[in-house]
């Protein structure tokens, strides 16, 4: 199981993937592939972060379904689960292997990704522990 000393200095990298990504939207090349991986990077070390802020263990992983399952699941949907396993698929494993092509686009990857970082610390309100 992994823990970070410094949750800020991961909180700090979870906030510059999201950059990263966000830069890239705005430049004139078409790269979904890359704003998925600093999409992903991000919804990862927010899930991290909001772990460890509450104590919880998590395997060193970059599968976000693995680290939803050890979130409170009171209010996780079926739309979360495909959310994080699309998601997954831009890890940094999958920029060695074959291209994934999202389902969706940079701006609408964006915005999900962010919801979806801000929903994962409201699943602590839900919990029944």
């Amino acid at each position: 199981m992994v823990r970070y000393d410094d949750i800020e200095i991961l909180e700090q990298k979870a906030a510059n993937d999201l950059l990263g990504a966000e830069v890239l939207l705005d430049s004139a090349h078409e790269l979904p592939a890359l704003i998925g991986f600093h999409l992903q990077q991000f919804v990862e070390k927010r899930m991290k972060v909001s772990l460890q802020k509450h104590d919880i263990a998590y395997p060193k992983t970059h599968d976000l379904l693995m680290l939803l399952e050890l979130f409170p699941q009171e209010k996780v949907s079926e739309d979360d689960e495909f959310f994080a396993q699309i998601l997954s698929q831009f890890a940094v494993d999958s920029r060695y292997g074959e291209y994934v092509e999202p389902p969706w686009d940079g701006r609408q990857m964006l915005e999900k990704a962010k919801e979806f970082a801000e929903f994962i610390e409201t699943l602590w309100d839900y919990s029944s522990n």
